[in-house]
């Protein structure tokens, strides 16, 4: 039985542990939906949302084509800021920052249209 308590133990320290590694890395980097991506097309002329997710009041910064915009993230962990209106071109990066840094690689910007309807189009 004593030896049973001492796998009981040891087995309890190991959970401990885990829960704090596990506690420690449960920071909320930023992110961004799989829309905002690598190799997408922003609309040109007009002004573009860029959103996202991090930790309840961090201060994100959201860099492209010289403009640098900035955003606190909601209780909720939501945020959002708008690019200005821009002219075609392209590829550029843009970076996503927070606690963490994305970097955006082969942006464009340009004309977006979205299709659909009958088969043959």
């Amino acid at each position: 039985m004593k030896h049973l308590t001492s796998r009981v133990r040891s087995a309890a320290v190991v959970c401990g542990l885990v829960w704090i590694i596990v506690a420690a890395d449960a920071r909320a980097d930023v992110r961004l939906p799989a829309l905002i991506s690598d190799h997408m097309v922003l609309q040109q002329g007009m002004a573009v949302a860029i959103w996202g997710s991090a930790d309840a009041g961090e201060n994100i910064t959201v860099k492209f084509r010289g403009q640098q915009v900035s955003a606190v993230a909601g209780a909720d962990g939501r945020w959002r800021v708008f690019l200005e209106p821009m002219e075609a071109g392209g590829p550029f990066e843009m970076t996503v920052s927070g606690r963490n840094a994305i970097t955006l690689k082969n942006v464009m910007v340009g004309e977006v249209w979205v299709c659909s309807g009958q088969s043959n189009m």
